[in-house]
């Protein structure tokens, strides 16, 4: 093999690598493109993937995305209620200030999500893990979220007014100034969790009693006059 020839071998080589290397680098698009289409189309998609998808805004009234894959997904504004997306996959989704009255969450993994100022009113989330999910100046009124984890949750401002948390995970969560009448927190987990100037007016306590002021006996934080 002459020098000519092995230098242009070496080329076509090195060009290759390069090639390889760039389609390799780049961004793959997260979400299926098939199944946003088909979303839009007919308003269902179980089981889909629509992660990392902009469905900010849009309006999935009524919509079926059980079991769906939305992770990092951008629903903020979007209208969502009595929607099914039990069994979803919403971490790291941003669902702030969407409209979810009446929506169902069962199951759902809603950990490390945006759920600023979020409509969740009558909102079904039971057994759906909320781990270190942001719930500040949410509205959860009459939300059932029974055996729910919420540990490092924030519901800062948010209000859990007539809400069902009994058996729930609230350990070292931020509930400060939170509106919590009528709650139920039967058998709940408040160790480390931050009730500070919450409003536990006739909310059924962890030992099923009603709150009476004291709330350190079930490991809570609170604010100190």
């Amino acid at each position: 093999m002459n020098i000519k020839s092995w230098f242009r071998q070496l080329s076509v080589i090195a060009l290759t690598l390069i090639v390889g290397l760039t389609v390799f680098s780049l961004p793959a698009r997260a979400y299926n493109g098939f199944d946003l289409r088909h979303l839009l189309k007919t308003n269902e998609c179980n089981g889909c993937d629509l992660s990392e998808a902009d469905l900010s805004g849009k309006d999935l009234y009524g919509s079926a995305l059980i079991e769906a894959d939305l992770s990092g997904a951008d629903l903020s504004d979007a209208l969502m209620n009595e929607a099914k997306l039990k069994g979803a996959n919403l971490s790291g989704a941003n669902l702030s200030d969407a409209i979810l009255e009446g929506i169902t969450l069962s199951e759902a993994d809603l950990s490390n999500a945006t759920l600023y100022k979020a409509d969740l009113y009558n909102a079904l989330i039971d057994s759906a893990t909320l781990v270190g999910a942001d719930l500040s100046d949410a509205d959860l009124d009459s939300a059932i979220l029974s055996d729910a984890n919420l540990s490092d949750a924030n519901g800062s401002n948010a209000n859990f007014n007539n809400t069902i948390l009994s058996n729930a995970d609230l350990s070292d969560a931020n509930f400060y100034h939170a509106q919590m009448r009528d709650s139920r927190l039967i058998d709940a987990d408040l160790e480390g969790t931050n009730l500070c100037d919450a409003d536990l007016f006739r909310a059924r306590m962890p030992n099923s009693t009603i709150y009476n002021g004291d709330i350190a006996q079930f490991g809570a934080i609170e604010c100190l006059n």
